[in-house]
């Protein structure tokens, strides 16, 4: 057999195998503000506080593309440049219930030269996003520039942190933003985005912003501890949840690797920021005895069928959820906390699609861990 048919079959064989190719998460680099923040659609060194690039990967019918999202905030009001890789629309979301649902949405281009900012709200899982005025709310885009070249769209925006109106959601210094985004190679905003998509986590600055350089505030040996058992315990859903995909090729859990990759990026940051040794990310292995025997049971149990593999995926998030809020009770240092916090507020929302995929096929499910009263507010806010 010729070698070039040889390497085309090789190819097609890892295209059809169904495993994930595992991705960095987006590293959040900090610097100092020192520009006056201008709307004029260019990113000054020193404009923002906070940047992030956030990949999206090639994938059945999205060609792939990044997006660079700067910003920075004072009491009152966010600060936001959204850096794309098109030529069309870009899109953000804010705190989105279960996948686009709920979520407070801007959509942008440039058209003209002028930048076209919406304010929009998504009234259904993936859509349609509808503009705030014609819900009956108000267009709260304060000002906004935007550029065009190579490729590329730069959008800058300005927007109160809490707008007052109830299509927006309301933001807060030293808070953490879980965020959905989107690009599109199409200029007809009516259509679906088609170059790449994926979600992340603004973290605001609070009264007291940190910058590069800062002195550390001293850990608590329990934050000491629980700060690399978060990161493998994020680690232990990223493992679960390719095991899972690559025997049922369900799309949720594609999605979730993703997110979970990006949730140990981000608790990496903290651990290392600190000093602390990160563990080693040895696939389906664990420092941690407990966290090895949860894996290899829920994984068993989540082979056996779609139905089981999105059950016992909902009750790890479950197990997230409580050693999160447990670890946030004990833990005093800010940057600790607001990253704690930061993954509560996916694993919430990873709980909510799961248990919304096993309704969609008709099954109720019972949390096994969380107090019942506590799951029903959870999965219905």
């Amino acid at each position: 057999m010729k070698p070039v048919l040889i390497a085309l079959i090789l190819c097609l064989l890892l295209l059809s195998s169904g495993c994930i190719q595992r991705q960095e998460g987006p590293e959040v680099k900090e610097t100092k503000a020192t520009e006056v923040w201008e709307a004029d659609g260019i990113v000054g060194a020193g404009e923002y506080s906070r940047s992030m690039i956030l990949q999206g990967s090639a994938r059945q019918g999205y060609s792939g593309g990044d997006m660079e999202v700067s910003w920075k905030n004072d009491q009152d009001h966010l600060y936001l440049a959204l850096n794309g890789s098109t030529e069309a629309w870009l899109a953000i979301g804010f705190e989105p219930l279960e996948w686009m649902k709920n979520a407070d949405m801007i959509l942008a281009s440039v058209q003209d030269g002028k930048a076209v900012v919406l304010d929009e709200w998504c009234t259904g899982n993936y859509g349609p996003h509808i503009e705030d005025t014609m819900l009956g709310g108000s267009d709260d885009i304060l000002e906004s520039g935007a550029s065009k070249s190579a490729g590329r769209t730069v959008i800058e925006l300005k927007r109160k942190l809490d707008t007052g109106d109830r299509f927006d959601k309301p933001l807060s210094p030293g808070g953490t933003v879980s965020i959905i985004w989107a690009l599109s190679g199409n200029p007809d905003i009516s259509t679906k985005h088609n170059i790449a998509y994926g979600e992340g986590i603004l973290t605001l600055t609070g009264k007291e912003t940190s910058t590069a350089g800062a002195s550390l505030a001293t850990l608590s040996s329990r934050e000491k501890e629980g700060l690399p058992f978060i990161w493998e315990e994020e680690k232990a859903a990223r493992d679960l949840y390719t095991g899972l995909y690559e025997k049922n090729n369900l799309t949720i859990f594609l999605d979730l690797v993703r997110s979970e990759s990006s949730h140990m990026d981000q608790a990496q940051a903290v651990i290392e920021k600190h000093g602390l040794p990160v563990p080693p990310d040895e696939p389906g292995i664990f420092q941690n005895q407990t966290l090895q025997d949860i894996h290899d049971r829920l994984l068993a149990e989540g082979l056996q069928s779609d139905q089981d593999a999105l059950t016992t995926a909902a009750t790890f998030e479950e197990i997230s959820i409580m050693d999160l809020e447990k670890e946030i009770s004990a833990s005093q240092a800010e940057d600790v906390r607001t990253a704690y916090q930061g993954l509560l507020a996916g694993s919430r929302k990873h709980l909510r699609s799961y248990v919304s995929d096993l309704e969609d096929l008709g099954i109720e499910y019972q949390p096994r861990y969380l107090d019942q009263t506590e799951f029903q507010k959870m999965v219905k806010s």
